[in-house]
């Protein structure tokens, strides 16, 4: 069977649609389309029914769990093929913005310093790429990864307080700020809504630095990361009480996770950046020690 054809099956099938696949392919959309028709013309069926996102049919099924085997082992020999002895080359990570500019900024010196000639790239974005598709090599997030092609480990347990800065009154009354959009649903902001549900936010914003910002600038009071609350100058810790807050039991907690696609886990360069992760203080915790991929947890 002709290889082309199915590594164009297996990026739509993981895409989901056959616009991503021709973006991460480099092809146009007809392209993509005309090389899955030739393929379910070899098959003498349909491999899959062309919705948003496409729905793979049975045989469809089939055929990716049969191809998907090759498929990792041509990206694991692709990326030993760009790999050297001196760590040469490039390796892309994927974060949110807040974590890239308080925790892997500051300590990017320290990455260089030890692998001059690797070039690091930083994807900041609330949306979550695909490491299956080759849209990153490494993703940093706050999920715990939950496909089998994809291994994972606990970086840092991060706990939330109610911050407020120190030249505010407090009373019962007190304005509260949140995250709105893409940060909406996340478990932090249901919490405050619910803690505040007597009253709407005096602020909504779409990033939890701007956010940090305007509870130091004393807008109000809202609930923030103690990762972020130490890098803020005048603000202090609140109790639910002081701000008119209903106290609904223990504060969310949020992991870090750090997560490879299987097929990359042993690639030199990429252990490399994995085991700089595991170095940086504010991502530490007991459980981590300083090569945290040696024992990898799998999902």
């Amino acid at each position: 069977m002709d290889w082309d054809l199915l590594c164009t099956f297996v990026t739509v099938a993981r895409l989901g649609s056959l616009t991503a696949a021709a973006k991460q392919l480099g092809q146009s959309q007809s392209t993509i389309s005309r090389k899955l028709s030739k393929l379910e013309e070899s098959a003498e069926s349909p491999l899959l029914l062309r919705e948003t996102p496409v729905r793979l049919t049975e045989r469809g099924s089939a055929l990716l769990a049969a191809v998907l085997p090759m498929a990792d082992a041509a990206m694991s020999a692709q990326a030993a093929l760009e790999d050297s002895p001196q760590l040469q080359g490039e390796v892309s990570m994927t974060t949110v913005g807040e974590v890239a500019r308080w925790l892997l900024a500051p300590a990017l010196a320290d990455f260089y310093r030890d692998y001059p000639r690797l070039r690091l790239v930083l994807l900041v974005d609330n949306k979550v790429s695909s490491l299956a598709a080759g849209e990153a090599d490494v993703a940093l997030r706050m999920t715990r990864p939950v496909r089998g092609e994809l291994v994972g480990r606990r970086l840092h347990l991060e706990s939330y307080s109610y911050f407020a800065s120190a030249e505010l009154a407090l009373h019962a009354e007190v304005p509260w700020l949140g995250l709105c959009g893409s940060l909406a649903q996340i478990p932090e902001q249901q919490h405050a809504a619910r803690a505040f549900a007597s009253r709407p936010p005096r602020l909504l914003v779409e990033d939890v630095e701007t956010l940090g910002l305007a509870v130091a600038a004393g807008l109000g009071v809202a609930l923030l990361p103690h990762v972020m609350a130490a890098r803020l100058s005048g603000i202090v810790e609140v109790k639910p009480a002081q701000v008119g807050a209903h106290d609904l039991g223990p504060l969310p907690q949020r992991e870090f996770w750090v997560v490879v696609h299987r097929s990359k886990q042993q690639v030199p360069k990429v252990r490399a950046v994995l085991d700089w992760l595991g170095k940086i203080e504010g991502l530490r915790n007991q459980r981590v020690t300083r090569r945290v991929w040696n024992d990898v947890e799998s999902e």
